[in-house]
């Protein structure tokens, strides 16, 4: 399960999540992320040109440390944008010869810029990336890259609320079309650890489910991580699972849940979660 693993390193640039309190780790934190990371198995990273200097720091660390896969996430910043000039020069920032996957950071720019699928084609026939992604928000969008012959990568927001029951018809189909999927927001950015009273006003119709999401945890002597991570990577057609964490010790707790052995009562519990309330489950709706 280590192989399906990805790194997450928006909280490397940026501070992020909601039940982040501490802000964005100093450099040195983020490279102990990165040590215990590597050598726990892990060999993919996951960043973005959004990411503040998530890049940076990652260019940085591969100076004098090992070097992991990189996937990444391009948006447009202005109409005159050059994507050849833009992987190169990331590229040389992270040490690295190839992406192992670029992506669209958004369902908007892959619509309205068609003439760029023809570029990405051209990078991946020059081999500087392995293989052309997007990220989506959306089933509605889900449905629409299915389809797309150029898009080999898809990464979706996955999770214990977000779960097969939602997604479950869509992931079998674009499996069947041939299909990378990867799952992110498997924490739902930290909204599954939050204690009830802090949830925001917004967010209040899902305290119902977060108590029963501890209340299983409670009974089956798991904590929360374990059965938000094991639900998704346990899943045989999810094939990478996105995690982000805040330190060294976020990171081991995670590579611990490894060896849950209450995967098929994860999953029957989570079958009986059928959230109605859809659009909460999308962080952009949140503001």
């Amino acid at each position: 399960m280590i192989n399906k693993l990805i790194l997450g390193t928006v909280q490397f640039g940026l501070e992020y999540g909601i039940n982040n309190k501490k802000g964005k780790p100093p450099m040195r934190q983020s490279f102990a992320v990165l040590d215990k990371a590597y050598m726990g198995g892990i060999k993919r990273l996951d960043t973005a040109d959004a990411y503040g200097n998530a890049i940076d720091i990652i260019g940085e660390y591969h100076t004098n440390h090992g070097i992991f896969k990189i996937l990444s996430k391009f948006n447009f910043s202005d109409n005159d944008y050059d994507i050849f000039k833009k992987v190169k020069n990331t590229q040389k920032i992270l040490g690295i010869n190839t992406f192992e996957v670029y992506s669209y950071h958004s369902f908007k720019d892959f619509i309205s810029n068609k003439k760029t699928q023809e570029k990405l084609s051209k990078l991946k026939q020059q081999k500087l990336i392995n293989k052309i992604g997007i990220s989506i928000y959306t089933n509605q969008e889900f449905e629409i890259v299915i389809d797309s012959d150029i898009i080999d990568v898809i990464q979706i927001p996955f999770n214990i609320l977000d779960n097969y029951n939602k997604k479950g018809a869509l992931i079998a189909r674009a499996k069947q079309k041939g299909k990378e999927i990867h799952a992110r927001s498997v924490f739902l950015q930290g909204l599954f650890f939050m204690d009830e009273t802090d949830v925001i006003t917004k967010l209040k119709p899902l305290v119902s489910y977060l108590e029963r999401i501890k209340n299983f945890c409670k009974k089956q002597e798991i904590p929360v991580n374990e059965l938000a991570l094991m639900y998704v990577i346990s899943n045989p057609e999810i094939d990478g699972v996105l995690i982000g964490v805040d330190n060294v010790e976020q990171l081991t707790e995670n590579l611990n849940c490894l060896k849950c052995k209450h995967t098929q009562a994860i999953n029957d519990f989570v079958n009986t979660l059928d959230i109605k309330e859809i659009e909460l489950l999308n962080p952009t709706n949140w503001k």
